[in-house]
C-alpha cells in the first residue's frame, strides 16, 4: 500500500523553527561546505532562529493575547568534526552542519568539560543532530540537562548500509517545550517531482502466495511526500564528509526501478516542517542525499522465511541461477528489508503478528475487564525484533488499524539483540510524544541471577549486554514467575527457562476470541535456539540441562491449543497466513472465508490417536524438535560440531553411571510424547497446508515412529543432585574426551516446587519403537507412589526387554 502524507499541500501559514541556520544564497550543486562557510551566510526563508514559533503563528509580538509559542529543536547533519575552544568560562563547541537554513557553523555556550567531551561522540560527521535554538542563528542553547545540548536523531557515518524510517514513526527531532519534535524520514528515494519526493525500501510484492496478481503492486513501506516550497538539498559525501555540498532536487539520482537486481539505490534523510500531530500537513523542508549509493544484496525478497518448501515452485532466480527455494536472506542488520512480511491479525480485535519472517513480535490489546471502555485498554507488545527493522514493525501495526504510540508495555523474553532491537527506539518515540510506557523483563538476564526459586545462591551474569544502559535503566517491571497476570480478555503467564539465555522466559498467552466467547492459549518458547549450546562448556554446562528441562516441563504441564513462535522460520506461523490469505482470495471460496483460528492446526494431522484424542499437540512437537537436538546422539552424526546431552553431558551429579533400580515418587500420571514430525500445521481444508510446512533446519531429528512416556518424578536416592549444578563441579566428557569444570546453576530448581530431598524432574524413558509399547508403559504409572527405576547418565529412564517393566 502506497501511504501518502501531506501530498499536494499548499503553502502552510506558518513554518517551525527548524534548523532555520543562515541560508547560503542559491542553490547550486558546485559549492562545497567549507567554502559555503568562508562565502557567508544569506538570508533566511524562514523567522529567524531562535524567535519562538508554533504552527499557525509568527513570533510572539509581546502582545498578552498571543498564546505562548512552542519552541522546536532544530536539526541539521555534521559535516566536520566539531571544534573546541576552552577557555576560563569552560569549553565552547562549534559544530558545522547543513539544516533547513543552509549550511551554519552552530557554538554552544561554554561548557564543563566532561559535558563538552560527552557531546563530541554525539557530534560525529554524518549524525543527524538537534539542538534548542540559541539567542542568535548560529547559537545552541544549553539544555536543562546539558548532556542533551545535542541529540543525534540518525547516524549515517561511513556506513553504505540500508536505514529506513518512515515519517511518522521511529526516529524524530527530540521532544522540547512540552511538544513532539518534527518528523524525520530515511530510505531509497524511488520518485521525485517538484511538489513531492518518493522513500521506500524497494519492497514490492505483486501476488499472493497461490501466485494470484494483485490489482496493483503492494509496496508497504513506501511512503510519498509533500516538498516545502524551498525545500533544500544537500548531496552528501559519506567517503569525505568536507566535500558535501549543496545541491538541487534536479541533481538528486533516483533508483531507476523495483528489480531486485538493481543493487545501487539512492539513500536520503528527510526532515519535516511538523511533527507526527501535524502528519497530514507536513512538508519536507530538507533532504540530504548519500554519495556513494547504497549498495542492496541483489536478492529477491518473498513475505515467506528463506527456504520456505512454498518457494519450491518459484522457480529459478535468474540473477544467481539457483532455485529460489534454496537462496538464504541475508541478514536484517544489513538488509531489514530482507525479512519484512505481511502483519495480520490473529484473534479478531485481540492479537496480532506484528514482526517480520523470521523473529515474530505480536501485539495483544487487554480490555482490563471492560470491553465497553477503552480508555483503560493495555496494549502490550511482546518482543521488538531486529534493531534495524523498527520501521517495519511500526508500519505493520498501523496496517492493522492500531497506533504503535498507543502501545502501553513491552515484554521482552529474553537478552539478546534480535529481540529487543527496537525497544529504546520506542522509548525515544514514546518520550517524543509525552506518553508513558512500561518495560517489563526477566530480572535474570537483566541485573543477572543471584538466587533460584529454590533459595540456592549464585553469581550470574545476565545476557543483556553492559552496554544496553538505557534498557536497564527503563525497565519497570521484572516478571513474577507461573502465576496468571490478568488484563480481562488477556491473560499472560510466565515461566522462566534458561538456557538460550540464563533469563529466558516462555510465555502462554490466554486469549479471548470475541467470536465465540472462548479463551484459547497460545504458547510463546521464548528462547528456541540452541547457538552456544551445541557443545558442553565449563559455562555452558547447566544452561544445556536447564535447557532440555524447559521443554520437557512445558511438554508435561501446560496444555496449549496454539503455538506463536517466537523465530517464524522454525514454526510457519507465517507460511500459515499466506496460505490462509491465498485460500480466502480464490474466487471459489468467497463463501467460507476463514480465520487464522481455522487455519491454525492445535495437534499434529498425522499424529495417532488414543481414544478418539491425537496425543501430539503442534506446541509440543516443536519443542520436540529442539529437545531432540540438544539431547540426542543424532545430532553428533548430523553435525560434527553439535555434542548431545546423551555422549557428552554435563551429567546430573552423581549420575555419571546411571542409577539402578532407585526409588522415585510418581508426582503425575505421565504422557506419551511422539517423535518430532516434520510437516507442521498440516491442513487439508487449505490446499497451501496440504501436506504441512517443513521447516528447514535439523529435519535429522525427525522420528514420528519414535515415541517416549515423559513423567514428573522425584527421584529417591542419596546422591548430590538437588536440581542444580554446584559451582565448580567436576565432570569428565566422554563425547569432548574432557574434563570440565562447570560454573554452577539451576535446572529444576528453577521451579518453587519442592520435594522430600530436591525439586521435581521430569524425565523420559529411552526410545519406544511403538505406540503400543508406550501405551504398556504408561500403564503402569501409578501417580502419588513410589515406583523404581533406572537410569542412564543421561537421566533417561532405561527401558528393558519387556517395556512394560521399566517401571515396578
Amino acid at each position: 500500500m502506497n501511504t501518502s502524507i501531506g501530498r499536494g499541500m499548499g503553502a502552510l501559514a506558518s513554518t517551525v523553527a527548524l534548523g532555520l541556520l543562515a541560508a547560503c544564497g542559491g542553490g547550486g550543486g558546485g559549492n562545497n561546505a567549507a567554502a559555503l562557510l568562508a562565502a557567508g551566510a544569506g538570508q533566511s526563508s524562514g523567522p529567524s532562529a531562535g524567535t519562538p514559533t508554533t504552527p499557525g503563528g509568527t513570533g510572539n509580538t509581546g502582545n498578552p493575547a498571543t498564546p505562548a509559542r512552542t519552541v522546536m529543536r532544530q536539526a541539521g547533519l555534521v559535516v566536520q568534526a566539531p571544534v573546541s575552544e576552552g577557555g576560563t568560562g569552560g569549553t565552547v563547541l562549534k559544530v558545522q552542519v547543513m539544516g533547513s537554513g543552509g549550511v551554519s557553523t552552530v557554538s554552544t555556550a561554554a561548557l564543563p568539560a566532561d559535558v563538552a567531551l560527552a557531546l563530541t561522540d554525539k557530534l560525529k560527521p554524518g549524525n543527524l543532530i538537534d539542538w534548542i535554538p540559541g539567542a542568535s542563528a548560529t547559537t545552541a542553547a544549553t539544555a536543562a540537562a546539558p548532556a542533551e545540548t545535542f541529540n543525534v536523531v540518525l547516524s549515517k557515518g561511513s556506513s553504505a548500509a540500508a536505514q529506513f524510517n518512515l515519517a511518522k514513526y521511529g526516529p524524530s527531532v527530540s521532544r522540547h517545550d512540552n511538544a513532539p519534535g518534527p518528523m524525520v524520514a530515511a530510505g531509497w528515494v524511488y520518485a521525485k517531482g517538484s511538489t513531492s519526493v518518493t522513500i521506500g525500501d524497494g519492497r514490492v510484492v505483486t501476488a499472493d502466495q497461490a501466485g494470484r496478481p494483485y490489482t496493483s503492486p503492494v509496496k508497504r513501506y513506501e511512503e510519498t511526500y509533500s516538498l516545502a516550497p524551498d525545500v533544500k538539498v544537500f548531496n552528501v559525501n559519506t567517503a569525505d564528509y568536507s566535500k558535501s555540498a549543496v545541491s538541487t532536487l534536479a541533481a538528486m539520482p533516483v533508483v531507476p526501478n523495483y528489480d531486485y537486481a538493481t543493487t545501487s539505490r539512492q539513500a536520503a534523510y528527510l526532515l519535516f516542517d511538523q511533527n507526527y500531530l501535524q502528519a497530514d500537513k507536513a512538508r519536507v523542508t530538507a533532504i540530504w542525499y548519500f554519495t556513494p549509493q547504497s549498495t542492496a544484496d541483489g536478492k529477491p525478497v518473498w513475505d515467506v522465511p528463506s527456504n520456505s518448501p512454498m518457494l519450491a515452485d518459484k522457480g529459478t532466480d535468474p540473477v544467481s541461477g539457483q532455485a529460489y527455494v534454496n537462496i538464504n536472506a541475508t541478514s536484517p542488520t544489513t538488509a531489514p528489508y530482507a525479512r519484512s512480511t505481511e502483519p495480520f491479525e490473529i484473534v479478531k480485535n485481540t492479537m496480532y503478528f506484528v514482526g517480520d519472517n523470521e523473529v515474530a513480535s505480536y501485539l495483544l490489546v487487554a480490555d482490563m475487564g471492560t470491553p465497553n471502555d477503552p480508555s483503560d485498554d493495555k496494549v502490550i507488545k511482546v518482543d521488538a525484533g531486529w534493531p534495524n527493522s523498527g520501521y517495519q514493525y511500526w508500519k505493520n501495526i498501523e496496517l492493522l488499524g492500531r497506533d504503535p504510540r498507543s502501545v502501553t508495555d513491552i515484554w521482552l523474553t529474553h537478552g539478546h539483540s534480535d529481540h529487543y532491537g527496537t525497544v529504546v527506539e520506542q522509548l525515544k518515540m514514546m518520550d517524543a510524544a509525552g506518553k508513558p510506557i512500561k518495560l517489563w523483563a526477566s530480572k535474570e538476564d537483566v541485573t543477572g541471577i543471584t538466587s533460584d526459586l529454590q533459595g540456592n545462591a549464585f553469581n550470574i551474569a545476565g545476557a543483556l549486554p553492559a552496554s544496553e544502559t538505557t534498557i536497564r535503566a527503563r525497565t519497570t517491571d521484572f516478571y513474577e514467575y507461573d502465576k496468571w497476570y490478568d488484563y480481562g480478555n488477556v491473560k499472560i503467564m510466565v515461566i522462566w527457562a534458561p538456557g538460550h539465555t540464563p533469563g529466558t522466559t516462555n510465555m502462554l498467552f490466554r486469549v479471548k476470541n470475541p467470536t465465540d466467547g472462548q479463551f484459547y492459549t497460545f504458547g510463546y518458547h521464548g528462547g528456541y535456539g540452541v547457538n552456544g549450546l551445541t557443545t558442553p562448556t565449563a559455562a555452558n554446562g547447566w544452561l544445556r540441562l536447564s535447557f532440555q528441562h524447559g521443554f520437557s516441563y512445558l511438554q508435561n504441564s501446560l496444555n496449549v491449543d496454539f503455538v506463536s513462535p517466537q523465530h517464524t522460520n522454525q514454526f510457519p506461523i507465517v507460511e500459515v497466513y499466506q496460505a490462509l490469505k491465498a485460500y480466502n482470495r480464490d474466487p471459489a471460496n468467497v463463501a467460507k472465508q476463514l480465520t487464522m483460528l481455522d487455519a491454525l492446526q492445535s495437534k499434529v494431522f498425522d499424529s495417532p490417536s488414543i481414544n478418539g484424542t491425537k496425543i501430539t499437540s503442534e506446541f509440543a512437537n516443536q519443542l520436540e524438535k529442539r529437545r531432540s537436538v540438544i539431547s540426542y546422539k543424532a545430532s553428533d552424526a548430523a553435525n560434527t560440531s553439535y555434542k548431545s546431552i546423551e555422549t557428552s553431558g554435563p551429567f546430573k551429579p552423581g549420575r555419571e553411571n546411571g542409577l539402578n533400580a532407585v526409588p522415585a515418587r510418581i508426582l503425575d500420571d505421565g504422557r506419551i510424547v511422539q517423535g518430532f514430525v516434520g510437516p507442521q500445521n498440516k491442513n487439508p481444508a487449505i490446499p497451501l497446508l496440504a501436506n504441512g510446512i517443513v521447516t528447514a533446519t535439523d529435519q535429522y531429528v525427525n522420528d514420528p515412529d519414535g515415541y517416549y512416556v515423559q513423567v514428573s518424578v522425584e527421584v529417591l536416592d542419596n546422591g548430590p543432585y538437588r536440581g542444580f549444578i554446584p559451582e565448580g563441579y567436576t565432570q569428565f566428557s566422554p563425547g569432548t574426551n574432557q574434563t570440565i569444570v562447570y560454573k554452577g546453576g539451576p535446572v529444576e530448581s528453577v521451579h518453587a516446587a519442592k520435594g522430600t530431598i530436591r525439586p521435581p524432574e521430569v524425565l523420559r524413558t529411552q526410545r519406544l519403537g511403538s505406540l503400543a509399547d508406550a501405551v504398556r508403559v504408561l500403564s503402569t504409572l501409578r501417580k502419588g507412589t513410589t515406583m523404581t527405576m533406572s537410569l542412564t547418565p543421561a537421566s533417561e529412564i532405561v527401558v528393558p526387554a519387556d517395556p512394560a517393566k521399566t517401571f515396578q
